[in-house]
């Protein structure tokens, strides 16, 4: 909210500061107040409206979609107006992917706008007299049918460029993925720049992703660039000064979609179409064969977010390459922490933070997960890893995976090197002392392999002797699972995937036991570290009596599973 004020006052963010404190009620980090520096931006030519397309495919993904838009295109400036324009559409979608609901796309659009992320919702016209009166205003054929005779959709995004009040709309399907290598780069004053320069340019394509800028162009060699139809940047009043755009009708129906009937008029000599661009802001489209997965799909929406992008998706409009190649930037780093928290407060998580930044010792990394938390807890999040990105690789999952699922991620995926050294820790907890690092490396020197504790709680005085000798048989796992929990990368990797699941799914409860019972049948040299290294706060889920014995169900079917001792 405040960005957007600041914004729409042609002003951006350019630092900010937060005065620290203490918590007097925790004894967290905490801050007694927020600075923010501002700097002047300088006014476009004209208002620009964001205009973001949506079907009933999108349902029951709108919401995580629309959040991303925005968060990736509003900056460094705020856009006249946030529409989103609904294609009533309810079945015999082209490239089908998912359930289609108009009534649920509708209920999830007028959350959108309750909350403030959009402005306005319009709804394109089904089919009849409205849509044929569209239709003659920018095909000239009245023609009552909403899409192609091919099924593709032709009414609803003219109705969102009628519905604008400003001089230029940026058009985005709402599947579109929208990368910012510099949220402080302007890309549109640069878009509008080649609008300017050409007084015969109609519309600006957003930029894909390349390995280098290039040049705004209008023409691919000899040849005309097409309309880019799922992110660009329309100048509505040349638009409408060309209208009607060629078209014509078979059984009945408009042959061409809004974007191939203004390239048609573009052959004629209407206008231009142009492409290029700076490479810090760029979109990937994923085709809808590939949203049948939809973890795969989010967990790409969020690498394209952070700016992360393998060189097999250069300069393609498709989302390329499998989900692995986008789980990046990579880590190597011979000491590697995997952090995972879902809605942490902002004191403990600045507390997990601060006792890392701590560390003395060897070179170390970190991957760090934010669980799918609610929008404030997330927003801090991002805020609090800023200053670490060169050392951390951050993941915003918009699905609860739960931490095995992130530590699969993580460890078979993003880092690299099979002898890295993984520390796990929890982003509401923290390491003791300054040492830590130095403590373990010592171990990992004289031969260790994997270390187990100690830990303090904050609950309880608690001290877990440990056993490596046959923990699936021994009381209490031999107590190996306890933190401070570290172990070679391939020694997990070692580890076949259906051991660390039940019922086909990532340990949830209990995944402590489920990956640490093996690493310790794995491991040659297992090492227990008696001073408590780190500091423990229990989670009070689970903690009543239908909790605690579906932890002890769970553990008992770990227990169960063979025992990888003598595999390595």
């Amino acid at each position: 909210t405040l960005r957007r004020a600041f914004a729409r006052a042609g002003l951006a963010v350019h630092r900010r500061v937060e005065v620290p404190t203490v918590d007097l009620e925790r004894f967290e980090p905490a801050s007694e107040r927020l600075v923010l520096e501002l700097r002047p931006i300088a006014p476009l030519a004209g208002d620009v409206s964001l205009l973001v397309k949506a079907c009933g495919m999108e349902a029951d993904t709108l919401d995580v979609q629309i959040r991303h838009l925005v968060a990736q295109l509003e900056a460094p400036r705020a856009f006249a107006e946030r529409i989103v324009v609904l294609d009533p559409k309810e079945s015999g979608f082209l490239r089908q992917h998912a359930d289609g609901s108009y009534s649920r796309l509708r209920r999830a659009a007028r959350r959108l706008v309750e909350t403030g992320w959009m402005d306005r919702i319009v709804e394109a016209p089904g089919d009849g007299t409205d849509t044929a009166a569209l239709h003659n205003r920018w095909f000239g054929h009245a023609c009552p049918h909403t899409h192609t005779a091919k099924g593709a959709h032709v009414a609803p995004l003219p109705t969102g460029f009628e519905a604008c009040s400003t001089r230029y709309a940026l058009h985005v399907d709402a599947d579109v993925m929208i990368g910012r290598l510099d949220p402080r780069h302007d890309y549109l004053a640069e878009m509008i720049a080649v609008m300017r320069d050409d007084p015969a340019a109609l519309t600006v394509a957003f930029n894909i992703a390349t390995a280098r800028n290039r040049p705004y162009t209008a023409m691919n060699r000899a040849k005309a660039w097409r309309t880019e139809a799922r992110a660009g940047l329309v100048d509505l009043a040349r638009l409408r000064a060309v209208l009607p755009l060629p078209n014509s009708l078979r059984d009945g129906r408009l042959r061409r979609s809004w974007h191939r009937s203004l390239d048609a008029a573009i052959s004629r000599g209407a206008g231009r179409s142009h492409r290029g661009g700076d490479r810090r802001a760029f979109h990937v489209h994923p085709p809808n064969c590939r949203k049948r997965e939809r973890a795969d799909w989010f967990a790409v929406l969020d690498r394209v977010e952070h700016g992360f992008v393998p060189p097999v998706q250069y300069r393609q409009p498709e989302w390329k390459g499998a989900r692995e190649a986008w789980m990046g930037p990579r880590r190597w780093e011979p000491f590697v922490f995997i952090i995972s928290g879902r809605n942490v407060p902002a004191g403990r998580l600045r507390r997990c933070i601060e006792s890392l930044i701590r560390q003395r010792g060897p070179r170390w990394g970190a991957v760090v997960f934010d669980d799918a938390s609610a929008p404030r807890f997330a927003e801090h999040f991002e805020v609090a890893w800023r200053d670490l990105r060169g050392q951390c690789t951050i993941v915003r999952n918009r699905c609860r995976r739960g931490l095995l699922a992130n530590m699969v991620t993580a460890i078979r995926w993003i880092c690299a090197d099979p002898d890295t050294v993984i520390v796990c820790l929890d982003a509401d907890d923290a390491l003791i002392g300054d040492d830590v690092l130095l403590r373990l490396a010592s171990e990992y020197e004289r031969g260790a392999d994997a270390t187990v504790g100690s830990m303090l709680r904050t609950d309880k005085s608690a001290d877990y002797p440990v056993s490596f000798d046959r923990p699936r048989e021994e009381h209490r796992g031999g107590n190996v699972w306890q933190h401070l929990r570290s172990f070679r990368k391939r020694l997990f990797d070692a580890i076949p995937d259906a051991a660390l699941r039940l019922d086909g799914e990532h340990v949830d409860l209990a995944n402590d036991w489920a990956y640490m019972l093996p690493i310790v049948e794995l491991a040659r040299s297992p090492v227990h570290i008696p001073e408590p290294l780190y500091l423990h706060e229990p989670s009070e889920t689970g903690k009543d009596a239908a909790g605690k014995a579906a932890r002890e169900q769970v553990i008992g079917r770990i227990a169960a599973k063979p025992s990888m001792g003598g595999q390595q």
